[in-house]
């Protein structure tokens, strides 16, 4: 005679599942990872990895053979190698060989898993058959992570534009309205008010989302622009029928070199502004990456004044 079953009840306490956990559950490893890999031999030399780190700007590579993954060298192998003077040797005298590696077909909660448990920044992503077919990193995670969240924005956008009821517009729009808004020199607290704000009233008025997002984020560039480097100043917009023009107008010291700053990941920002996740160099290129047009007038020791404009509608060429 068989046993009777023992039943027992454990309480539970339910949490709340965040969007980018429900997210990360749904991807493979295959939807993130960089399938585009860069490879060496184990026959190459050292010095041939240390080109290929250099020139793509990564720091791993995967040593194959015959498609298959055998090893893999990290930019502190090629460190060590140049402090010892071996870095004329083949890859196959100083690579890891006991390569961890993780299925395309794995979750990539599993990836960050293993990454973390390893405090490995990269691994090699091999199909069912064995074979290196990407490498999957953590910026690759967030960049697919990003990419996802802003469909998610852009559908609860829309979604919330077709549920509004309709309504008029606060004024004929005819005239040019101009708002106006002062920022002080390091008050990150009330960072990105004035594009909320512009933000706001273009909604009200109708405009194209995308037009909307590129607005913001080129008003809010500005804005972070003269909270970190000037002593504080204004930002002005002015929103007529058909475009929007904002200038941005600080009290200085100036931009030495224009060129320079314009380039990505030119910064000079302070370690402090950096720690707080500000001035990563993209301001100004993120800046005119979004306006229909760009002009930014400054010099060594005098205000900056930066204006650009973005049009509602797509101008004939």
């Amino acid at each position: 005679m068989a046993d009777t079953p023992i039943v027992k009840t454990f309480p539970t306490e339910p949490q709340n599942i965040s969007i980018i956990s429900e997210l990360m559950y749904q991807l493979k490893v295959r939807d993130v990872m960089t399938a585009n890999v860069a490879t060496a031999t184990p026959q190459q030399r050292l010095r041939d990895v240390q080109h290929i780190m250099r020139d793509r700007k990564i720091s791993g590579v995967p040593i194959v053979e015959n498609g298959r993954v055998v090893g893999i060298v990290s930019l502190d192998d090629i460190i060590r190698a140049l402090d010892k003077g071996e870095i004329e040797l083949p890859v196959a005298e100083r690579m890891t060989r006991n390569v961890v590696t993780i299925g395309d077909n794995v979750s990539v909660v599993k990836a960050i898993d293993e990454m973390e448990k390893r405090g490995f920044g990269r691994l090699p992503v091999l199909n069912k058959d064995g074979y290196l077919v990407g490498i999957i990193t953590h910026w690759d995670i967030v960049r697919k992570l990003v990419d996802m969240l802003q469909e998610v924005a852009m559908q609860a956008e829309q979604r919330e534009r077709n549920l509004a009821p309709p309504t008029s517009p606060p004024t004929d729009h005819s005239e040019v309205t101009i708002l106006e808004f002062p920022v002080e020199k390091d008050d990150f607290e009330n960072a990105g008010r004035a594009s909320s704000a512009v933000k706001k009233h273009l909604q009200q008025r109708g405009i194209d989302p995308a037009i909307i997002r590129r607005v913001a984020v080129a008003m809010y560039e500005a804005e972070i622009n003269v909270i970190i480097h000037s002593y504080g100043g204004t930002m002005t917009a002015r929103i007529y029928p058909d475009r929007i023009e904002v200038t941005a107008l600080d009290r200085g010291p100036g931009i030495p070199n224009i060129e320079l700053a314009m380039k990505e990941g030119y910064s000079t920002a302070s370690d402090r502004v950096r720690e707080m996740g500000f001035g990563a160099g993209m301001g100004l290129p993120n800046i005119k990456r979004c306006a229909d047009t760009f002009e930014i007038e400054s010099a060594a020791g005098a205000p900056t004044r930066l204006t650009f404009t973005v049009y509602f509608v797509p101008r004939k060429q």
